[in-house]
């Protein structure tokens, strides 16, 4: 009787080390296919003669930007991999949709103004709220994957907002210092 005891416990013990072993290969892999969509995107993109333009704040150089986002574009795929063994499938939804939109942000941000970019990016903030809302309920560790992500879009809406808002009227002040001219 003892022996079966310790033969049923170690068989768990290997059962559990396995499944820790699997989780951690699926985390990684999603970690690893978010970027290579957005590889995939860029490539086909590139062909068609469209470029990706990247957020890089406090006048770092544009390749801090696409390296940020790519490293969050791998968070996010980590934590669509945290989720990927558990029954949450609206969590998953809302997660893939905003890996798409968050792939797609860079492609679009060319063709717009100050304006519309930071409103893209504020919906693109509220969209992560819902979404670390929903997948945080789901799984703690893929919405805490999703947390330096949703701090660098908050920080772009937030100084997008700002700087359109501080050239725009009624609240131009930089524009209202300049002298009217001499009529003659």
């Amino acid at each position: 009787m003892a022996t079966t005891a310790l033969f049923s416990t170690a068989l768990a013990g290997q059962r559990a080390q396995t499944n820790n072993l699997r989780a951690g290969l699926t985390i990684l892999a999603g970690a690893a296919l978010a970027p290579g969509l957005f590889g995939l995107v860029n490539l086909g993109a590139e062909a068609i003669g469209m470029l990706p333009l990247f957020f890089a704040p406090f006048g770092l150089p544009g390749w801090v930007g696409g390296a940020g986002h790519l490293i969050q574009l791998s968070l996010l795929g980590a934590a669509y991999g945290a989720l990927f063994g558990m029954a949450a499938r609206p969590a998953k939804i809302w997660l893939a949709v905003l890996i798409a939109a968050y792939i797609a942000l860079p492609f679009i941000t060319p063709a717009l103004d100050s304006l519309q970019l930071s409103f893209v990016c504020t919906g693109l903030f509220l969209l992560a709220l819902a979404t670390v809302r929903r997948v945080g309920a789901a799984s703690a560790l893929a919405g805490w994957l999703m947390a330096p992500m949703l701090a660098i879009v908050g920080l772009s809406a937030t100084m997008g907002l700002l700087l359109s808002v501080a050239y725009s009227p009624p609240f131009a002040l930089v524009q209202g210092q300049n002298s009217a001219p001499a009529t003659l």
